[in-house]
């Protein structure tokens, strides 16, 4: 993949995020607590992915997505593993929102875990800003 390619493909992901939070805000607004939850998750994982392209990595399945930011970015140093964690806490709760029908989503639980979203995306914004000042 090419640098350009790279940014490119960053800039998709990042936008796919933002989006995706703006939705999980939206549905949090709505009362709609379950689809807050599952588009909470997608919002840290489209920048999970963006992370993930900035050292080169890509990955088809979500848990790999998990384990490769352990591996590339966790054990480097770069990001906090608490602030990792809290994209596998939205895993196990998107998953529950998306598979499980007798769990029931409070609006005080979509609104933890959309916070939970907006930490991961505020540590990942800040190592994204970080590789492009490198890079450029």
């Amino acid at each position: 993949m090419t640098g350009d390619n790279r940014q490119k493909n960053i800039a998709i992901e990042v936008a796919r995020g933002e989006e995706a939070l703006r939705e999980a805000e939206a549905l949090l607004h709505a009362s709609m607590p379950t689809g807050a939850v599952s588009r909470a998750y997608f919002a840290a994982f489209h920048f999970a992915r963006a992370l993930l392209l900035t050292v080169g990595e890509e990955t088809r399945t979500h848990r790999g997505l998990v384990q490769l930011l352990h591996r590339d970015l966790v054990r480097e140093g770069k990001l906090d593993a608490n602030v990792a964690s809290l994209l596998s806490q939205l895993q196990r709760f998107r998953q529950d929102a998306d598979y499980s029908a007798e769990i029931v989503f409070t609006e005080e639980l979509a609104k933890r875990e959309v916070d939970a979203a907006r930490v991961f995306i505020a540590a990942a914004r800040e190592l994204l800003a970080t590789d492009r000042s490198a890079a450029g």
